[in-house]
């Protein structure tokens, strides 16, 4: 009997003060660089090292990209842009004045990326493994480059567009049978940074307006939710092509109000004090600044807003009840025991007496 009950006083030792588990969040890589400066500079550093002179920042360029990267934040890594444009036509339709045979293309090409906590040195480092996205950093025809860089949490996605201008610096004559392609290919809008989220009605639905260089990304962010649940509540948008003046049902779910756990019981007056009841409520009334009249439990809402040291003392308090009940058995055990064998001993001087 002793053996059991010191491991059950282990047991309750353990269980009441063994430290809680607590996971960390990941924390964000504040040092990894992402800025659309830091990528050009990293891709010029590499020309410089191959004997090439430096790409010139082109307005037109920084624009477009910047606008593929928040296009591929809200549907995904790919070269092609909305309505399925290229990167070529997207200069085009942007009024990049661009050199070369515009039937094949002309003297543009485009490297993207996107991972987490991906650095501009590593989306460079990554361009370099293939023929490719190395011959766009280290091309010898193309004179000019955009960047443009769009972090969602820890995912970073990464776009270059490398083009070579005219030399008047006037734009080409489309030629025929592109024209109406390139006129179908949005304007790259001014990429707004900022959006004010409206608030939620009761049904924990609101309503948003679609503004010009809004992206389905940023309006995720906004509102705190996923692209996903913005497609889910609107069919409209499956394939992620959202355009200004769209009305997008926004599932934002209200905080619901604070309500007690526990429903506040009230115990009927009783003229014959409960003593049990008195010590406890004595006890709950130090831990707590509000008295609690005697006979009276507290109200378990409260229990539930206990800071830490009051719940230890409270963990302490049980405990030490559980260890009396504990030694109370053990020595109730061993005088039961001990009686055992006085009476074994008066039945025998009993019977022998009887025989007698």
């Amino acid at each position: 009997m002793k053996k059991p009950s010191l491991l059950l006083l282990l047991v309750v030792v353990l269980t009441f003060f063994a430290p809680a588990a607590h996971a960390k969040p990941a924390q964000k890589n504040s040092s990894v660089d992402t800025d659309v400066y830091s990528l050009i500079a990293q891709v010029n550093a590499l020309r410089a090292a191959n004997g090439l002179a430096p790409y010139a920042i082109n307005a037109t360029l920084m624009g477009i990209a910047q606008s593929h990267a928040g296009f591929m934040a809200a549907n995904g890594v790919s070269h092609y842009g909305v309505g399925g444009s290229r990167p070529f036509e997207r200069a085009l339709a942007a009024g990049y004045p661009l050199a070369g045979d515009l039937t094949q293309g002309g003297f543009f090409s485009e490297n993207i990326t996107a991972g987490i906590n991906k650095s501009a040195a590593d989306a460079v480092l990554e361009w370099q493994g293939d023929a490719p996205h190395l011959n766009t950093m280290l091309s010898a025809s193309l004179t000019e480059i955009g960047a443009g860089v769009v972090l969602i949490e820890d995912y970073v996605y990464f776009v270059i567009d490398c083009g070579k201008p005219t030399s008047t610096g006037s734009p080409q004559v489309i030629p025929t049978g592109m024209a109406e392609v390139i006129s179908n290919v949005p304007v790259n809008p001014v990429v707004v940074k900022t959006i004010i989220p409206n608030t939620p009605d009761a049904t924990g639905l609101t309503n948003h307006i679609v503004k010009a260089g809004e992206t389905l990304w940023l309006i995720a962010i906004s509102y705190g939710i996923k692209i996903d649940d913005i497609k889910d509540a609107n069919y409209f948008v499956a394939d992620g092509e959202i355009y200004p003046g769209q009305k997008l049902a926004i599932p934002v779910t209200p905080r619901p109000t604070e309500t007690p756990f526990f429903p506040t019981q009230t115990v009927p007056p009783s003229t014959t004090p409960d003593v049990q009841a008195t010590v406890i409520a004595g006890i709950f009334s130090s831990l707590t600044p509000s008295p609690t009249p005697p006979g009276i439990m507290p109200d378990l809402e409260g229990l539930i807003s206990w800071n830490e040291p009051q719940a230890m003392l409270l963990l302490v308090f049980a405990s030490a009840i559980m260890l009396f009940a504990i030694v109370f058995m053990v020595a109730l055990s061993r005088m039961q025991r001990k009686n055992k064998p006085e009476e074994q001993n008066e039945d025998s001087s009993h019977k022998r007496s009887h025989i007698r």
